[in-house]
């Protein structure tokens, strides 16, 4: 047999030994896993036990974070309010105190209006009717009044025609058959004076009185 044919023989050797029958597959070797089921290295494993106790972390400081957020605004709405309330306590009281020491001099001016309206209307009574004297006492009026008004203390003036016991004082009372007319006023016989909200003194007033 020729060189051409032995290797000829070699290379058809060669090539059968090289595939592998189908019929009996190739042993895996004991403890191989498949590529596709390669398990996860410890180190990765352990790397996202810290990431999620990192995260369980910053969850628990952020309810603290919102919790002290929301304690400081319900402080701070509860401070405000005290703090208004205060001011409020402080303001009244300071008005208290100054009607307090100024009310006898606005009762004083009042009482002056009372004079010089009572001469006025003397004079009107008697027929002595001064033009100057009328002049000098509506200028001293209205300049005393202005005075007061600067001060907080204005006139009352009442809303309607009907007796109104807050803010009114009955000196007189005119009978009447009339119910439509009962606690109807029917004149005014001294001006009213009130300090914001305060009277200094009620209106008084002359009243129909319904009597069957």
């Amino acid at each position: 047999m020729g060189p051409r044919k032995e290797n000829h023989r070699y290379l058809e050797q060669h090539q059968q030994l090289s595939v592998p029958d189908p019929r009996f597959p190739i042993a895996r070797k004991e403890g191989a896993v498949p590529k596709d089921q390669a398990p996860v290295p410890r180190g990765a494993d352990r790397h996202t036990q810290q990431v999620l106790s990192m995260l369980s972390a910053l969850q628990q400081n952020f309810s603290s974070l919102l919790q002290v957020v929301t304690n400081r605004l319900s402080y701070d709405k509860t401070k405000e309010a005290a703090f208004n309330r205060l001011y409020q306590e402080m303001e009244e009281l300071k008005q208290d105190q100054e009607l307090n020491q100024l009310r006898p001099l606005y009762i004083d001016l009042i009482l002056l209006i009372d004079r010089m309206n009572n001469i006025y209307n003397d004079k009107l009574e008697a027929g002595n009717q001064n033009p100057e004297l009328v002049s000098i006492l509506q200028t001293l009026s209205h300049e005393v009044l202005e005075i007061l008004y600067r001060r907080g203390v204005e006139l009352i003036v009442a809303p309607g025609s009907k007796f109104d016991p807050k803010i009114q004082q009955v000196v007189e009372v005119i009978p009447t058959n009339n119910p439509a007319e009962d606690n109807q006023v029917v004149h005014m016989v001294r001006h009213g004076f009130r300090y914001k909200d305060v009277v200094l003194r009620p209106e008084e007033v002359v009243i129909k009185k319904y009597q069957p």
